[in-house]
C-alpha cells in the first residue's frame, strides 16, 4: 500500500462541474481526475493541483485519469501535472492508468504521447467500453 514519509499535506477534493473534472488527491498517494476538462481559467483550476503534486512526499503514487474530454489548454496543464509528478524526487514509484473509451482514438493517442514524455512514470493505457 502507500507509505507516507513526513507528509503534512491535506488531501484535495474538487467536485466536478459541467466544465471541470472531479479531482481527488489523497495525501497517501492516490490521485484521481475524472470527467470533462474545459475550465474557463485553466491556470486557476490546474496550478493548485500542480503545486500540490510538487509537494507530495510519499514513496508510491497511483494515478487514475478518466477524462472523457480535454480542451487544448487542459491537455497542456495535464502534461505539466504529470511532469511535476515525474520530477518529484520524493516519489519512488508512480503508476498512471489512462482510461479511454474503445473508439476514442484521440484520447488513446494523447495518453501515448504523455507516456513517451515521462521518464519515471509507469504509464498504462486502459481501453474500456462506457467507462464514463
Amino acid at each position: 500500500m502507500f507509505q507516507t514519509r513526513k507528509n503534512k499535506m491535506n488531501s484535495l477534493t474538487i467536485k466536478k462541474t459541467d466544465s471541470t473534472p472531479e479531482v481527488l488527491f489523497l495525501q497517501k498517494g492516490e490521485i484521481k481526475i475524472t470527467g470533462r476538462s474545459l475550465p474557463e481559467d485553466v491556470n486557476k483550476f490546474y496550478d493548485p493541483l500542480i503545486d500540490w503534486v510538487k509537494m507530495l512526499d510519499v514513496e508510491n503514487v497511483k494515478v487514475d485519469m478518466k477524462l472523457e474530454y480535454l480542451n487544448t489548454s487542459s491537455t497542456k496543464k495535464i502534461l505539466k501535472l504529470l511532469i511535476a509528478l515525474d520530477e518529484n524526487q520524493n516519489i519512488d514509484v508512480i503508476n498512471v492508468r489512462w482510461y479511454y473509451e474503445f473508439d476514442d482514438l484521440e484520447m488513446e493517442d494523447l495518453g501515448s504521447i504523455y507516456a513517451e514524455e515521462l521518464k519515471k512514470i509507469n504509464f498504462q493505457l486502459v481501453e474500456g467500453v462506457d467507462i464514463f
